[in-house]
């Protein structure tokens, strides 16, 4: 059997401690990777941004908590400033945190690229999936999204995606069923937004009937009863579906 032999520098203790015996190769790629891990150390330990109470209180369904409570909320919230286009959070996600638009404002969409967690493996699989997506939803100031999948305790049923500029605070959703059990006025709240949400759809359903000019005339008509400036942020093929517009009818709009 063939004996481990010590190296001689090492048996006479000739090699201090602290002495770098890796092979000088690795020595330099460390000396390169570090900076970036240090860097990546000072990222991951950078606080996340909180909200203060008083932009807590600013949401219409959060307006009912005392200072106190608002600062307990703020403590386990997120707050986060989306640039238009920024994916806040993708279908079919576990829904573990209640999303509360601050300012600007979102836009719901339903299946598309979104809604798949595998890239598209051609171009016509892209072009497949963008012509599934549907948006069922705008969301402005003081709206509340995400709540249905944590009240069901299911995956997202759409996507979040900021439409504008836009600032919105997330809670943990084991925090809003606590809240929701905890305090009426909040939970009578949050019910509130569900029924207009719903009084919403019917109104996009709505959407759907009459002729084109009609049905677009109507959807700038509820946008800018929003504040939002149809005209600046949708497109063309945005403004379409909604109003049921067919392939071939766009080009109108």
């Amino acid at each position: 059997m063939t004996s481990f032999q010590t190296p001689p520098d090492l048996a006479n203790n000739n090699t201090d401690a602290t002495t770098d015996i890796r092979p000088p190769a690795l020595s330099k790629r460390r000396a390169q990777l570090s900076p970036t891990f240090e860097k990546t150390q000072k990222i991951k330990s950078a606080p996340v941004p909180k909200p203060s109470p008083i932009t807590l209180r600013t949401v219409s369904v959060l307006s009912e908590f005392d200072h106190d409570e608002l600062a307990r909320l703020a403590e386990v919230a997120v707050w986060r400033k989306c640039a238009p286009d920024e994916i806040i959070a993708r279908q079919n996600e576990s829904s573990d945190q209640v999303f509360f638009v601050v300012s600007g404002f979102v836009k719901i969409l339903r299946g598309g690229d979104l809604g798949f967690h595998a890239p598209p493996k051609s171009d016509s699989e892209r072009r497949i999936r963008m012509r599934q997506q549907v948006m069922v939803a705008l969301l402005g100031p003081g709206d509340i999204v995400g709540e249905i999948g944590t009240l069901l305790d299911r995956g997202r049923s759409a996507s979040i995606v900021a439409l504008t500029h836009c600032e919105v605070v997330s809670i943990p959703g084991v925090y809003f069923m606590g809240e929701l059990l905890a305090f009426p006025p909040f939970a009578l709240a949050v019910v509130r937004k569900m029924a207009q949400r719903l009084v919403d759809a019917d109104r996009q359903v709505e959407l759907m009937r009459g002729e084109l000019d009609d049905r677009i005339r109507a959807l700038r008509r509820e946008c800018l009863a929003k504040g939002l400036d149809v005209e600046q942020w949708l497109t063309q093929t945005e403004i379409a579906r909604m109003v049921g517009a067919s392939r071939s009818a766009r080009t109108c709009v």
